[in-house]
Order: C-alpha cells, then structure tokens, then sequence
C-alpha cells in the first residue's frame, strides 16, 4: 500500500518507492514514478510494464487527557489500499501509461466510551487517483510529461452529541465526490550517473453533493435541529504538490536518491457540512503548507536481488490550535527498508515496510473558537505501513532486479 505522510497524504505509492523512503521524482526504475513525475517515463523502451500491489497502513495515535490523566489509544484499524500502473513507448518518442493509486486518506477509530467521544468516534476518508499519462522524450537526455487526473472520495466521520445525556445519541456523516486535475513533470540527465525531476500536481477539490447526515436517539424536542436524516453537500480541498528530486549512482551497485516536496495544505481551511434544512456543521482546521525531505538508497546485491532503506521527514500542516481528534498528526522522522527479488528475468517481487514516529502534540480547548472541535490532552502517534507488488514486463526481459 503507501507510508503516510504529513496531514492525510498517504505515499509513497508502490513497495519499491516505499523501500526508498519515498525518494522518488528521478527514480526511473519504477513505473510507478509517474505518479511522482510524469516525464520520467518518456525514456521508456518499447516493452509493456506493469506494476500492481498492495498492503496497507496502521496508524496509531493514544491520547491523555488533561484533566482525567486518562491515556486511550486508537482502535487498531488498518487502512488497507492498492496501485496500478501500465505504460510502453507508441512510438519514437511518445510513451503513455496508466495509474490507478489512492494518495490521500486516513482511518481513525476512538473506542466508544471515550471522553472525547463528543468530537469524534469515527473518521475516514478514502480517494483513488486515475491518471492517464502521456510523455514525449525531447532527446536522449530529457523528457516531459503530463497527465489528467481523475479523482473520487468518500467521507464517514461519526461521534457523539455530547450535550445529551443519553449516550448513544449520535451524529453521522456520510458521503462521495469526484473531482479532477493535472500533473505534469520533467526529467533530465546531466551525466551518465546524475538524473534530476521537477514536477508539479495540482489541487484537486472533491465535490460531494450526495452527502447523507443521520442523527438517532435525539429527543423530539429538538428534532428540527437534528433531523433523523438529512441531506448535505461539502467540499473536500485537496492540496498541490511541488517536488524535486535528484538521483546519483555513486557506485556501479548503489544508486542514492534525493527528494524535496512542498505541499499546499493551506487549502484545506475547514470541514463544513450545508444541510438541507439550511444548518451547518463547521469545524476549523486552517493547515498550513509543509515541506518534506527524503533520502533513499538502492544496492544491487546480486543479478536477481536488490535491496532497498530510506529515511524521511514530513512536516505536519497541523497547528498547534487546531489539532484534533480524527487526525491528530504530528511532525513525523521514518525509515524504511525493502528489496525487489527477480523470480524470472521479467518478473520481480518487491516488498517494502517503513516506520514513522511523531512528536508529542498538547492539544488545548480555546471557548473563544467554537469551530474547532478539540479535547484538551496529548496526543502521541505512530505510522507502520507495509506493501508487496509485482512488476512484469511483457515482450521481453528484465535484464537485472533493478530493471522493468
């Protein structure tokens, strides 16, 4: 599947790149870069990859509560998703491809006596990209690309009305959207050993028209301002990314890569829900842009065996003021480790696992900004993500483990 990131980014988004710590916008010897960076495929040969796999991510935050000194943790629910990705050269200098990911996600899950059960008791949020690409090889040092992004999500979140004393009086929502963008990106080769990656994807605002909000156990006195069920539309902003990497075999068996991204969270400013009957649920999160650094390094133990470590640092758009419940993320510093493994010389099996740790947050409650729903505590979280793929190559042979 794919590491999570800073804020609700899951990625990277194939088990090789997950082995790299992400560090991926000059990588060439994954198709799965064009998700990353669109041109890089331009330099492609003439055969037919894919690349499919799949796993998931658990992470796991605990909360202690200012006041109790109560400490609760997350129920343990992975958040399982998979990736796709084709692409050949059609001729001379035009190679195209396809990706089908999921780059943006969360699943958080609060045991349902918890105390704050009133800010949330569930939240997930679920997108897939499909990216068709093509790209156009300039010469035999560069290359561009572009490709139209097509996007869908869905929403839950769930908790408690606190302001009742019944405890199962519960607010859900619930619904799906689509939207749409772009990603384009260049790929360059300053020297046999030196490859450098520029690429830009754009925001992508998810409208979600369809939503459903189902209140029960509400008492008939306030039925009007808690229907049963209602209808409501929302948006869901989800931010560009800017990347710059650079790729360098130092040896003719290690080759280092190097990742920059900046990510535009500051789009995301708030969760607000318009229902029907004219109301609407505010909640504040005012995320800021935040940058991440990578760094990966790639071995070439034996012809048929490659193996793979990486380290990482996201930065969290999350402030310090507006840090919740459904996803209390922090600045996180991982490493990862995996290796692709040739079974034949067109079949690889790459495998991936990382390991990202944050820093504690203290979340405090401000009366004076009711459109934050918070709980006054510290929050402690953790990511473990693992993955497993294939890689084949149709109409030929990859002539090591490194290769497509």
């Amino acid at each position: 599947m794919s590491a999570a990131a800073g804020g609700f980014q899951s990625g990277p988004q194939s088990a090789r790149l997950l082995g790299l710590g992400g560090a991926s916008t000059a990588y060439t010897r994954d198709i799965a870069v064009m998700y990353y960076n669109p041109g890089a495929i331009g330099l492609l040969d003439s055969l037919l990859h894919v690349s499919v796999g799949g796993m998931g991510t658990a992470r796991m935050s605990s909360f202690v509560g200012t006041d109790s000194r109560r400490q609760t943790r997350q129920e343990l629910q992975p958040q399982p998703s998979g990736y796709f990705y084709a692409a050949s050269r059609v001729a001379p200098k035009v190679s195209v491809g396809l990706s089908i990911n999921q780059p943006f996600g969360y699943k958080t899950v609060w045991p349902g006596d918890w105390e704050g059960r009133s800010v949330v008791q569930e939240a997930r949020l679920a997108t897939v990209y499909v990216q068709p690409t093509v790209a156009y090889q300039i010469n035999d040092n560069f290359s561009v690309g572009a490709g139209f992004i097509y996007a869908y999500g869905d929403l839950r979140q769930s908790r408690a009305l606190g302001q009742y004393d019944n405890r199962s009086t519960q607010a859900l929502f619930e619904g799906s959207g689509n939207g749409y963008g772009a990603n384009i990106g260049l790929y360059g080769r300053t020297a046999d050993n030196l490859s450098f990656g520029i690429s830009f994807r754009t925001p992508v605002t998810l409208k979600m028209d369809n939503g459903k909000a189902t209140y029960s156990g509400v008492p008939a006195i306030d039925a009007g301002r808690f229907p049963t069920s209602a209808g409501f539309r929302t948006d869901i902003e989800l931010p560009s990314t800017l990347s710059v990497g650079l790729a360098d075999r130092m040896t003719k068996n290690l080759l280092v890569t190097f990742d920059f991204n900046l990510t535009s969270w500051s789009r995301y400013d708030s969760l607000n829900f318009e229902l029907d009957n004219a109301s609407r649920v505010t909640s504040g999160r005012r995320y800021e842009d935040a940058m991440a650094f990578r760094v990966g390094a790639e071995y070439t133990a034996t012809p048929t065996l490659t193996l793979r470590a990486g380290l990482s640092y996201d930065e969290t758009p999350v402030r310090d003021e507006y840090i919740t419940a459904d996803l209390p993320d922090a600045n996180l510093i991982g490493g990862s480790l995996g290796l692709s493994l040739a079974i034949k010389p067109n079949l690889l099996l790459d495998m991936g696992y990382s390991y990202s740790r944050g820093g504690e947050r203290r979340a405090r409650v401000n009366i004076a900004r009711e459109a934050i729903s918070s709980i006054d505590g510290t929050y402690r979280t953790a990511v473990h993500t693992a993955a497993v793929g294939v890689s084949y190559s149709f109409g030929g042979r990859a002539s090591r483990a490194t290769q497509q």
